[in-house]
């Protein structure tokens, strides 16, 4: 198998943005929090195993049943000691599918990822992901650091979990496992970004990812966001890394309908 270089990883990445897969522009909302403050501080990000996500059904691996053709076949294009092979065809009659499925989930569970939105006013992810408006939400530019931001997935809402043949589809896992979500969180217009466990082992075995400062461009307030809340976070952002960082601020339409609309300070 072709080794994957960051070179590579980077050109994926920017032709994704070219061909209007995902946007050069993501969203991260969040809560005035010690977690957020620590994004500024330490110039981190936190990458998630799934298992730890709210939603129980969000990565779940909809594994299928095994079949003993499909393992004698990957058995026939990948095995060719005859002695390696004698022992790969003597436990096909282990496998079945609860096997299968921790053997998966253990491997989900090695992977870090990190949530964005498509989107900045978007009314549920104000109320949800930042206190109820209380928040803010910090715009990235993912091109500013394309080694942070490289695998970057865009979710596909669907109304049933797809299948998972891990004997003819293990090369489709994020395809099938992380991409799909229940399409009833279509809002969220999500952007994943996935480190794999070489990742997390380079980087010391920490989910606490370092992004260039160039890349984060703006600290949007939620519409409740109180004068304190925005001086802490103007504070942390005045120091030479972040002086670039503009800031706005959430306000409510005023026309009868229901909508929010973005106001620079």
């Amino acid at each position: 198998m072709k080794k994957v270089t960051p070179e590579m990883k980077e050109e994926a990445l920017r032709k994704m943005v070219k061909n209007g897969k995902i946007p050069q522009s993501i969203f991260k909302y969040r809560s005035d929090d010690k977690f957020t403050e620590i994004i500024f501080i330490d110039k981190t990000l936190w990458f998630s195993h799934p298992n730890a996500f709210n939603d129980p059904f969000d990565c779940w691996a909809n594994v299928a049943e095994p079949k003993s053709t499909d393992i004698q076949e990957l058995i026939e294009n990948n095995v060719e000691i005859p002695y390696e092979k004698a022992m790969c065809y003597a436990g096909v009659p282990t496998f079945n599918k609860k096997m299968l499925k921790e053997c998966v989930d253990k491997a989900l569970s090695e992977i870090g990822v990190c949530c964005f939105s498509k989107k900045k006013d978007t009314i549920l992810m104000w109320s949800h992901y930042t206190d109820y408006h209380t928040g803010l939400c910090l715009e990235f530019d993912i091109l500013k650091d394309t080694n942070c931001f490289t695998l970057a997935l865009p979710i596909i809402p669907t109304s049933q979990m797809p299948e998972y043949n891990h004997f003819k589809e293990h090369d489709k896992l994020f395809e099938k496992v992380i991409q799909p979500k229940a399409d009833f969180w279509e809002y969220e217009e999500e952007i994943r970004i996935v480190k794999t466990p070489e990742d997390i082992k380079n980087n010391h075995g920490s989910q606490a990812f370092k992004f260039n400062p160039k890349a984060l461009t703006k600290v949007i307030f939620g519409c409740k966001a109180t004068p304190t809340t925005i001086e802490k976070y103007r504070r942390l952002c005045n120091v030479p890394d972040f002086k670039h960082v503009k800031f706005s601020k959430m306000e409510s339409l005023t026309d009868g309908t229901f909508g929010l609309i973005e106001k620079e300070i």
